[in-house]
């Protein structure tokens, strides 16, 4: 019997090629794979590279353009030159080598008070790398545009004259005198230099002074309804004033001063609607132990002699500069009351106030100012400004508490006697009608705000103007001042001064006012 034996199979492989044999190595071969990835993304990183410089050369050529079309426009628009706009804005681009770069021009303007150009250019550069992706050229856009005058200019002139602006100045000539005498050439020549004759009826110029209050004059007081009505009482025999200021009669308040509330701080709205407190007259600073008032908490009109109310909506320059000349220091300092004034003269909402045909508004500007904050319907646009002027900071307000104030005999008596006459004299036994007779002043007068408060207000009806777009500038004498700052429009509206530089302050404002800018 034979003995099985396995059975044993050779399979033999193909043979392969040495070609085939090298492209298998190949392929199991790891060596060299980062020189492949890093040729990639060198050549990635050499094309962004290149597309950098590309890019660079675009923001530089158009940096270039334009500025050439910047002072191409504002050579252009410039009223003192007598050539045509188009030929100097051509000569302008020829000259720099971009003459075949202009697509339009535009000018407008009736070219004696005010003139507008604009120009549109276009300029393509070939690209090095950027073309590797498919883009040959890129194009640089520059449009530029600009106008010497405005439409129409509203302006509030907002002066400190609280009593610290009687203190020692210096002028630009080195002198000490006081602030006031500083500030009233100055105040005089920037009004002058907005109200000429290329301007008329086109700027109009409302001045407030403020103190502790701010006297809004008869015309708009009478416009006004007030929480208590004011009334004049005749008193036949005047029998409560010495005999040789008789008069015949007394009014319970002759105050022009009103309040404001708080919230009426956080909008540049004047509610014509509501009616409002009269501040108190009354004196209790006063050192003249005198049966006559000197100094009421509303600064008051004394004929010929100091005129411290508005003046609204004026284009009269001897008007204006009369009222400034007259100003005198008086009392403490209020700055958020004068910029609420300020603001409210130039809100729209106050134009029903001066809808007036009796000629105590300039003809022009009655029932039309304060105008719109957008443009008219004609284009024309409106630029509004506030010029904020002040030598110190805000101090807290006193004032006569309401119940002290509520009858005809307070009233009268304050209204006639100093507080250091009747009260800290005891003259109780001189005066009629008799009052109540309080032990101290703090049974009198009470704190209305502080001056923590006064520049809360002041903050909120600077940000209120500055978010309808009126131009603030600040103007702070004698010291340096956040609230001014914080006030201004930006760092470049707020200037500080010893006294010297203020006439050359108010000049840069008007300069700047009516300068050739740049609209675009």
């Amino acid at each position: 019997m034979g003995i099985n034996q396995p059975m044993t199979i050779r399979i033999q492989k193909p043979a392969q090629s040495q070609s085939s044999r090298l492209l298998r190595r190949f392929v199991n071969d790891e060596d060299g794979g980062l020189i492949v990835m890093t040729l990639i993304l060198l050549i990635t990183m050499l094309l962004m590279g290149g597309m950098a410089v590309d890019f660079m050369r675009f923001e530089s050529r158009r940096a270039e353009l334009q500025s050439v079309a910047d002072r191409a426009v504002l050579a252009a628009a410039e009223l003192d030159q007598e050539l045509d706009p188009q030929l100097v804005i051509d000569d302008m681009f020829e000259k720099t080598g971009y003459g075949d770069n202009i697509l339009s021009t535009t000018i407008g303007g009736d070219s004696v008070t005010s003139r507008s150009i604009s120009v549109s250019t276009n300029l393509d550069i070939d690209t090095f790398y950027l073309r590797l992706a498919g883009i040959d050229t890129l194009s640089v856009p520059a449009h530029s545009g600009a106008i010497e005058g405005v439409g129409n200019v509203e302006i509030s002139l907002v002066l400190d004259i609280s009593g610290s602006m009687g203190f020692d100045g210096t002028d630009a000539d080195g002198n000490t005198v006081d602030r006031i005498d500083i500030l009233q050439p100055a105040a005089k020549s920037f009004v002058t230099a907005m109200l000429t004759d290329e301007l008329e009826d086109r700027v109009s110029i409302s001045l407030v002074n403020y103190s502790e209050n701010v006297n809004i004059g008869d015309y708009i007081f009478s416009k006004l309804t007030l929480q208590q009505p004011e009334t004049w009482y005749e008193i036949p025999d005047d029998e409560f004033l010495p005999e040789d200021e008789r008069v015949g009669g007394v009014t319970t308040n002759p105050s022009r001063c009103v309040d404001f509330n708080d919230d009426e701080f956080e909008t540049t709205v004047f509610d014509t609607t509501r009616a409002y407190y009269q501040v108190e007259t009354f004196d209790y600073t006063s050192s003249n132990r005198t049966s006559t008032i000197t100094t009421p908490r509303c600064p008051t009109e004394r004929a010929g002699d100091f005129e411290p109310q508005i003046v609204p909506l004026s284009q009269d320059l001897t008007e204006l500069t009369d009222a400034i000349d007259s100003l005198e220091p008086t009392l403490n300092t209020a700055i958020h009351k004068g910029m609420k004034w300020g603001v409210s003269l130039l809100d729209p909402s106050m134009r029903p106030i001066f809808d007036d045909t009796t000629g105590e508004i300039d003809p022009v500007f009655a029932g039309t100012r304060p105008l719109d904050y957008t443009a008219s319907s004609d284009g024309i646009s409106t630029v509004k400004y506030v010029i904020l002027m002040t030598d110190g900071n805000n101090v807290a307000g006193t004032r006569l508490d309401p119940s002290n104030y509520d009858s005809y005999e307070e009233r009268a008596v304050f209204t006639q006697y100093p507080l250091q006459y009747w009260m800290r004299d005891r003259n109780w036994d001189d005066i009629e009608p008799q009052v109540t007779r309080p032990r101290d002043y703090e049974d009198l007068l009470y704190t209305k705000y502080s001056a923590t408060d006064a520049n809360t207000l002041l903050e909120n009806i600077c940000d209120e103007a500055k978010a309808q777009d009126i131009i603030i500038y600040t103007i702070a004498m004698g010291a340096t001042s956040s609230q001014m700052q914080d006030c201004a429009s930006s760092e470049a509206h707020y200037f500080n001064t010893q006294g010297g530089e203020l006439e050359q302050i108010f000049a840069d404002i008007a300069e700047q006012i009516t300068q050739l800018r740049l609209s675009l």
